[in-house]
């Protein structure tokens, strides 16, 4: 069965899209479920799943093999902006890498860019049926075992638990807040009708019956203000509560489509155009070595606050130079040393701070 799912955007909401794979649309709306544009993007073939960040939005064409990606605004189609994908099953993204899922498995990732694709970064994941981030691990459904699993790795693919939540049922779609995971119960062949709930720290208190009366819900998506969205599949709505599950309405969004599998949510309001943007980003160095390393050798990934930055590195007093997450230093000699790396958002603005990280070398 064809698949999709949404992410968790940790920011206040401004607009709900979804995925129209009946008519090979993306769909757009007010977060107040008014404005309704069911052709909102034309895309490939099979638009399974949806995912936006500050710039973009990103959706599986599950039937053309690929990821494909827009502008904020709907401009700038590139329905092949990451190819030779098989089923594409889910899409993901943060500030530094997007993420997919296939229908076989297993799941991908590349830099936020499209570029260095890495078709089997975690093997584990059997069928995964949509993913969600947070700022340490990836999740995702997997309707392969019996009872079904949502898994889950830290955001380098490190420390994989495919079997983090288990319960009966057939999920497609996964969200997360800082206190729960969320997932859709599509249901076997379809007919589904819950969206169940668990604990996040824990993958317990598990809870398949937390909202019902949904009709083969095929994704879920989360919002800053306390909202869970869900896509109804068949009588293709979009369906809201509150996170502790009062306030159902099912039909939040009539989105005019067919198929509707995949909802997301975005994090702000478009973005002033790069000619206003006076803000440097804020660059992180999400992983490198340790203080002492046996072999010379070092390795550093980083990402920035803004979308759609690139990077200058540099090492110890060597020239500056353009760089892309992740960089690796070879044959460094033996002592101390120092990394610095620095953002520059689209509208050239650099951040007056690099991230450092010191190391040696034994």
């Amino acid at each position: 069965m064809a698949a999709c799912v949404l992410i968790l955007v940790p920011a206040a909401s401004a607009f709900v899209y979804w995925a129209d794979s009946g008519g090979n649309w993306i769909g757009r709306a007010n977060n107040d479920g008014s404005g309704v544009d069911s052709h909102f993007i034309a895309t490939g073939s099979l638009p399974y799943q949806v995912a936006v960040d500050s710039a973009h939005i990103y959706w599986a064409n599950q039937e053309s093999n690929s990821i494909g990606r827009a502008n904020i605004d709907g401009s700038g189609v590139n329905n092949s902006f990451i190819a030779g994908i098989k089923e594409p099953d889910g899409v993901a993204v943060n500030g530094s890498h997007i993420y997919w899922g296939t229908i076989p498995g297993p799941i991908g990732r590349a830099n936020i860019d499209g570029s260095a694709p890495n078709y089997k970064f975690i093997g584990v994941a059997a069928q995964p049926c949509g993913l969600a981030l947070d700022s340490g691990h990836v999740y995702w459904a997997d309707e392969s075992f019996a009872p079904v699993h949502i898994g889950r790795a830290g955001l380098d693919g490190s420390f994989p638990q495919p079997e983090y939540v288990s319960f009966e049922g057939f999920p497609c779609g996964v969200a997360v807040n800082s206190a729960n995971i969320y997932w859709a119960d599509t249901g076997f062949f379809g007919g589904g009708t819950k969206i169940g709930r668990a604990d996040l720290a824990t993958g317990k208190s598990v809870d398949p019956n937390f909202i019902l009366g949904a009709s083969t819900p095929c994704g879920v998506a989360l919002d800053s203000s306390s909202h869970l969205y869900w896509a109804n599949a068949e009588p293709a709505t979009i369906g809201r509560a509150n996170t502790d599950g009062t306030g159902v309405n099912q039909s939040f969004i009539a989105t005019g489509g067919s198929g509707i599998c995949g909802v997301a949510v975005d994090s702000l309001t478009p973005p002033p155009s790069p000619e206003g943007d006076t803000t440097p980003p804020q660059t992180t160095i999400s992983s490198g070595p340790g203080k002492a390393l046996a072999r010379g050798v070092a390795k550093f990934r980083f990402r920035s606050s803004e979308a759609g930055s690139r990077f200058l590195c540099r090492i110890d007093k060597r020239k500056v130079a353009g760089c892309k997450s992740p960089k690796t230093y070879r044959r460094q000699k033996r002592g101390k040393h120092l990394f610095r790396v620095w953002a520059i958002d689209a509208a050239g603005n650099k951040d007056p701070t690099p991230a450092k990280r010191r190391f040696r070398i034994r």
